[in-house]
């Protein structure tokens, strides 16, 4: 069967209406949803203007037309970023295949820039670029890494056995990447898409803080400031709504094409012999890759600041961070509210990360017991994660408080749906003759998820951690930055204010550095098991 008779059978009416036709779970929560909304906003938050009633919201949105320019513009930007950061992280992904030594060097260099909170590099990126450029950069930055990320994930799920026959009759390293990596990183690739889309509105969004005439986050920065809570919540919503329908149109047409159909695998993957995988064993090599890693990071700093044209007073040099922190006559001082400000971040960001994590894997174990509960929750699930944060972190913030509440809901919301959408991903990959296996010992349901599930879906919980784990950071700097008065986010938005560009970037080397350390960790954790497990 050719692939142009595949893509023709996928998108059969028979396959859209099964995806399209089949949504009245959702329906159902979403309207149960809703009636709730109404009741807390008229009982229990009356009076206090924090929570309109969704009648109210949805009458300003409708009378307000619904904010259709300012939504093309938002969009436009959000389009030209997400196909720049998917089609920069797809291109180096397929290096990493191609030339396993850079691996480690190139995924170090996507964490870099995940863990750079776009809060604190907008202001210089406006100053560098006009407006509606230096939203699409962004953009591309909300969605760089998790497509990389899922990416590398799928082209290294390719069975051993196809590559190793791809081998024997002649193929190299490119003809495996075409013929085997690429159809079995599929499903994976699908899932960071997905994901990534809501993504690269919330970042154009969030550009919209920064500067420029129209769009969604200009108008909303707006309502805050005249403070028309109803006009804040309509703009809101009316974000989300599209935000979830750019996650659901990207699932829809992965659907219709058939991305998510099952590739049946040897349960020997390529992700074992990872080129990293002997560091145990190779100390002296795991340390000049080590070495590698800061070469490259150091010499793409060096590059920004040399292309970027600004002076020294706006973009600092490593040396010039180096000497803040280290060498300078007040270094200590400075190194000491450094890192006073981001052990509060990380016990923000860690108590996030926990909840959001346990409240994923809770969900996506549910999930996995029954489809109709996956149908009726995952779309709530991705419409609380496609609000936009920086306009409803100050309301989180008047409900819950400016304290470890507030922040850790944050903090676990950016956390959640990455890590529970991986997790069910994941937990669908599973080898049919294990499965098989459970069924004809007479196994139920609950035994194949603890015996078969579990296991072979813990490879997804370690690709889900390192996503969420900076993004659980970023998020606690984002709270810190717009409601709290602690952490090194609220540190960094004082930076920006006072014109301190030398502690606003000690402050992001901080939480880059510590991004990395943890990303390495769950890399190291997740080689041990495939090596022990051979998974």
């Amino acid at each position: 069967m050719t692939l142009s008779t595949q893509a023709g059978e996928a998108f059969s009416s028979k396959n859209v209406l099964s995806f399209f036709g089949r949504r009245k779970e959702s329906a159902i929560v979403f309207v149960v949803f809703l009636a709730l909304w109404e009741l807390l906003a008229v009982t229990v938050f009356k009076g206090r203007f924090v929570v309109p009633a969704p009648s109210n919201v949805l009458a300003t949105a409708w009378r307000d037309g619904f904010y259709i320019s300012d939504l093309a513009r938002t969009l436009s930007e959000a389009s030209l970023g997400w196909l720049i950061g998917n089609g920069i992280a797809i291109l180096l992904a397929a290096l990493c295949l191609v030339f396993p030594r850079l691996e480690a060097a190139l995924l170090s260099l996507g964490v870099m820039t995940y863990a750079v909170p776009t809060v604190a590099i907008g202001p210089i990126l406006f100053i560098i670029q006009d407006p509606f450029s230096a939203k699409v950069t962004m953009s591309a930055l909300s969605v760089f890494f998790v497509t990389l990320i899922a990416a590398v994930a799928g082209l290294r799920s390719a069975s051993k056995t196809s590559l190793e026959l791809t081998s024997v009759f002649g193929g190299g390293k490119w003809d495996m990447l075409r013929r085997v990596r690429i159809r079995a990183s599929i499903p994976a690739l699908t899932t960071g898409l997905c994901i990534s889309a809501p993504a690269a509105i919330l970042g154009a969004v969030i550009g919209d803080y920064f500067g420029g005439q129209n769009g969604l986050g200009v108008i909303m920065l707006q309502a805050q400031e005249q403070l028309s809570v109803s006009r804040t919540w309509a703009i809101a919503l009316v974000t989300t709504l599209v935000s979830g329908l750019a996650y659901a149109g990207t699932a829809g047409l992965a659907k219709i094409f058939g991305a998510w159909t099952s590739v049946e695998t040897d349960n020997q993957s390529d992700l074992s012999e990872s080129p990293n995988s002997n560091i145990g064993s190779k100390p002296l090599t795991f340390l000049g890759k080590f070495m590698l890693q800061i070469a490259i990071a150091l010499g793409v700093w060096y590059g920004v600041v040399t292309v970027s044209g600004l002076g020294s007073y706006f973009l600092k040099t490593p040396q010039a961070v180096w000497t803040y922190l280290f060498v300078g006559p007040q270094a200590s001082s400075n190194l000491t509210s450094v890192l006073s400000s981001l052990s509060t971040t990380l016990f923000h960001a860690g108590m996030g990360w926990l909840v959001g994590s346990i409240l994923a894997i809770s969900g996506a174990i549910l999930m996995s017991s029954s489809s109709t509960i996956t149908k009726a929750v995952m779309p709530l699930v991705l419409v609380a994660r496609s609000v936009p944060l920086v306009a409803m972190t100050p309301l989180i913030a008047l409900l819950l408080g400016r304290g470890l509440v507030g922040i850790t809901a944050i903090s676990a919301l950016v956390t959640l749906v990455p890590t529970l959408v991986t997790i069910v991903d994941g937990l669908k990959k599973l080898p049919t003759a294990a499965l098989n296996i459970v069924t004809c010992s007479g196994g139920s349901n609950f035994d194949a998820l603890i015996k078969v599930r579990l296991f072979y879906g813990l490879p997804a919980v370690f690709t889900a951690a390192k996503i969420s784990m900076p993004g659980a950071i970023l998020g606690a700097v984002l709270a810190e930055w717009l409601v709290a008065g602690s952490g090194i986010g609220h540190i960094m938005a004082y930076d920006v204010v006072g014109s301190n560009f030398a502690n606003l970037w000690a402050s992001i080397v901080a939480i880059v550095v510590v991004s990395l350390t943890l990303y390495s960790v769950v890399s190291s954790a997740e080689r041990l098991f495939r090596k022990r497990f051979a998974i």
